[in-house]
């Protein structure tokens, strides 16, 4: 048996029972298969790169778990195809000894100091938010000549 992960988008437009009772029947199917599901992550709602059928967003949901290879090629596959409320699927096989079955982080947002939200440089020697230091700015007014 080897270790393979799925992402698929569900329609938007569906409620949250709906969206559960999808992650469920795949679920029951890999495991009903002879599959061992490793780890289920919901993304949830989230912007598509492009529109697809006409979508501009999908609700993501991610399932690692281990299967023989005809079941995925045959029955999972299937299985997606011929479910309308899905938009896009993917399923591919983890090489175990390269990748590990991690959760997916959260990016981390930075912010700034006060001083730089302000445009005001923290002291005189310091860059200002366009990278010129402070000192090398010149005000120039529409009546000197060039």
């Amino acid at each position: 048996m080897r270790t393979y992960e799925t992402i698929f988008i569900l329609k938007p437009e569906l409620s949250a029972e709906e969206h559960e009772k999808h992650i469920e029947f795949y679920k029951e199917n890999i495991t009903s298969h002879g599959g061992e599901i490793v780890k289920v992550d919901v993304w949830g709602r989230q912007t598509l790169a492009y529109p697809i059928e006409k979508h501009n967003e999908g609700y993501y949901v991610l399932i690692q778990f281990t299967a023989n290879t005809n079941y995925t090629n045959d029955e999972l596959e299937k299985r997606f195809q011929f479910n309308e409320n899905i938009i896009r699927y993917v399923i591919v096989m983890l090489d175990e000894k390269r990748f590990k079955q991690n959760p997916r982080k959260e990016p981390v947002r930075k912010e700034r100091p006060a001083a730089e939200k302000s445009g005001k440089p923290r002291n005189e020697n310091e860059e200002d938010t366009d990278g010129i230091p402070s000192e090398d700015i010149v005000e120039v007014t529409e009546n000197e000549e060039k």
